[in-house]
This record gives C-alpha cells, structure tokens and sequence, in this order.
C-alpha cells in the first residue's frame, strides 16, 4: 500500500524551516549590526578624547590671562567690580588647574604640570599681596611686588606653551594610529558583510534543499528570496571611506572648533548612521528621508566650509507618505559629487516636493555642471557605473535608487532626469504613487 505525502505536514515543515531561517539571518545581522556599532561610538569617543587635552590647557591659559588682566584692573581702578573679577578669575584658574591635574590629562607630562602647579601658586599669591599693597598704598612694595608677579606669570605661560605643544604631539599620535585603526575597521567591513552575505546564501542552500516540489514550489520560494536579496543588497551597498572620510572631519573639527559646533556636527553624524544601522526591511517616511538629507548637507558643510546652499520647498501634507529607506540621500549626493563640487560658482542645491493629481514629484535640483542626453539615457539603462574617484561616496548610485522604487512601487515610471545641456545644472525627479484619500 502506498502511503501518500500529508500536504499539511508537509506545509508545517517547509514553515518551520523557513521560519528558521528568517530567525537565524536576522540574528546574524543583528549581531553585525551591533558591533558595527559599537566599533563606530568607540571611534568617535577617541575622536572626541583626542584633542581635549588641549582644549583644556587653552581654558588654563585663558583663565591665567584673566587673573593677570582683573588683578591689572583693580591696581589701575581700585574698584570693587574689579575686585570680584579678581577673585573669580582665581577660582576659575584653581578650577581649571585641578581638572588638568586630576582629570588624567597631563599624566604624560608630570614634572611639567608640577611645575605648573608650584609657580600658579607662587603667582596667586603674590597676587594677593600686590593687591593688600595697593590698598594699603604702600608703593615701595607694591611695585616690587607687581614686577615679580609679571615674572612668574612670564614663566607660567611659557610653561604651559611647552605642555600644549608636548600634549598636541602625543595626540598627534594617537590620531595616526586611529586613522591606521579605521582603514582597518573598514576593511573589517567590508570582510563581514561578505561572510554574512556567504552564510546567509549557505544557509537558504542547506534549509530549502529538498523541502519544496522540484519545479513550481522550488521557483516561487526562489522568486521570494530573489526580490529580498536584492533589496537587501541593493540597501547594503555602504562604502566604509565615508565613514573615515566624515569621522576624520570630525577629528578635524574637534580640533579647530569650539565645542558646541563639535557637539552639532557629531549629533548629525550620529543620526546618520543610526539611520543607516536600522531594519532596512522596513519602509520609512519622507519626512524621515528628507531629515536624513539635512543630516548629510550639514556634515557636508562642515567638511567644505559651508559652500553648498541648500533649500526646500515642501508641500507638508506630502511628508507623512511611505517610502523605501535610502531614496533621497544618494540623489543628493550624487547631485553633490558629480553636479556641483568643482564648479566655481555658488554651489546650490534646491529639494522640492509636491502634490501632483495621482502622484507625487520629489525634485532634486542643482546648478552644476549639467548632463548630455548620452550621459542621461546611460544612468537611466544602469550603464553608467560608478566613479571610482569618489570614495566619499555611500556606493548607492541612481540606478540602485531606481530599483528599490520599482521593487517597492511595482512600477516602472519612477525617476526622470532632465539637463538643459553642460554647466546648465541637472534636475531628478522622483514620481511616486500619491495615497488616495480617505472619503
């Protein structure tokens, strides 16, 4: 007698192991996700330590400064404003001397930090005794005590130039070996997603194997796994020289800014990537893309000293639509790298979104060096490729922008590009489907 197959155990099966799959690859790229991550705050809290030490002996020689200039204030014034400031600047400078002491910064440079601590204190209090002088009007005193305090104050600043100088070398360093540590981490990047991209194709090999029928059954789950390989691909396609290239700024900044321009630059650096890090299997909103956008401009500002000028014009009841992750920014930066970045005059970048009858046009506008009808038609085939120069480049090209929004929109009229000719600036326009409103 023979037995005929259970479709029901049969379907079990074939979810089980399809949910397992799904478990085990989501695992994987959680795991990778997070160390991605963690590698990548590492790095920016050195980037950050980096040059903090010099930061802070700066605030040391400014608060010297200001003992030096209140303390000149009162012997010229006689004030009791003066007097105040007087007391304040020394606080303020015994505060910024104790935090070079024990906040770990000058633990490289001991026996000149000591000798920082002994003159300081040496100075503050002959400081003391030139001001009980000048009030007391004994002038003999007062003008010897004002020279030795002009002497030591020489000897104090000359010492903390040679601390800054010392400190700013050790960290000059340290910034070698963490650019050395980057290039490694991005090679580390590239080398783990290229194993999880292994693993996960082994893994859909030796779970599916001979659970389906030959023919039919075998297509449709190919078909399946086809479309969400794709787009996982297609979203994945990361270049890590961005990440070197905008975490160096940011070292650069850290450097020659003060701090709170700092904190803003590395707040939109890290809302960048955070975006970057998330599910890509989810779609987002435009709001979310365009936020996305005005992260990118900001630490393209920062790198290139605020020359790209970069407006919107938005229909706000567009905002809230569903889109795929990772739209806009590529289209923005390919405008960036390949429109306006070497031309001479202002470089101006216009993003403008709007309500059509059955659709909505997201428009990128630049005033760069335009395109060929040539040009044109090859980006739209997929035939252009990409620019090996840039390597700035997050690696998403329009035509990986292209295929997302035919695979997420099942249509095939989704971008337009138009240029009036060389140096006469290009426009994209992005059509997608408009959602039909409530009744």
């Amino acid at each position: 007698m023979k037995i005929s197959p259970n479709p029901t155990r049969e379907k079990s099966t074939v979810q089980t192991n399809m949910v397992t799959l799904a478990i085990v690859t989501s695992l994987i790229i959680i795991t990778v996700n997070i160390v991605l991550f963690f590698f990548i705050s590492r790095a920016m809290d050195v980037v950050n330590r980096v040059y903090s030490t010099n930061v802070t002996i700066g605030e040391l020689s400014d608060s010297l400064g200001q003992v030096r200039s209140s303390m000149t204030e009162y012997l010229n014034t006689k004030s009791t404003d003066s007097m105040e400031q007087y007391f304040d600047a020394c606080q303020q400078y015994r505060d910024s001397l104790e935090e070079l002491a024990t906040g770990g910064h000058g633990r490289d440079n001991t026996a000149i930090l000591n000798d920082i601590e002994g003159l300081s204190e040496t100075y503050l209090s002959v400081t003391d005794d030139t001001i009980q002088a000048k009030r007391g009007r004994v002038v003999e005193r007062y003008n010897a005590l004002y020279e030795r305090s002009e002497k030591i104050y020489g000897y104090i600043n000359a010492y903390i130039y040679i601390l800054n100088n010392e400190q700013f070398r050790r960290n000059s360093e340290k910034y070698a070996t963490l650019r050395v540590s980057l290039r490694y981490l991005s090679a580390i990047i590239v080398s783990v997603i290229s194993i999880v991209s292994v693993i996960n194709i082994l893994l859909t090999i030796v779970m599916t194997k001979n659970i389906m029928d030959p023919v039919r059954q075998r297509e449709i789950i190919m078909e399946t796994h086809l479309k969400d390989a794709e787009l996982k691909y297609l979203q994945a396609q990361i270049n890590p020289h961005f990440l070197f290239n905008t975490l160096n700024a940011g070292a650069q900044l850290a450097m020659l800014e003060d701090a709170d321009k700092t904190s803003d630059y590395l707040q939109n650096v890290a809302a960048f990537f955070r975006y970057r890090i998330k599910d890509e299997n989810k779609d987002t909103t435009l709001e979310q893309e365009i936020a996305l956008v005005d992260n990118y401009i900001h630490i393209l500002n920062v790198r290139f000293s605020g020359e790209i000028h970069f407006e919107k014009e938005l229909d706000e009841k567009c905002l809230s639509v569903s889109v795929p992750g990772m739209i806009l920014q590529p289209v923005v930066e390919n405008a960036v790298n390949y429109g306006i970045r070497d031309i001479d005059r202002e470089k101006r970048i216009i993003l403008k979104v709007e309500r059509l009858p059955e659709l909505i046009r997201i428009r990128i506008e630049d005033n760069g060096v335009g395109m060929t009808e040539e040009r044109i038609k090859e980006v739209m085939d997929g035939r252009a490729g990409e620019n090996p120069v840039m390597k700035d480049s997050n690696g998403v090209g329009l035509a990986n922008v292209t295929s997302r929004l035919r695979l997420f929109y099942g249509r095939e009229e989704v971008m337009h590009i138009f240029s009036e000719g060389m140096d006469k600036g290009t426009i994209v326009d992005i059509l997608i489907p408009a959602p039909v409103p409530e009744e």
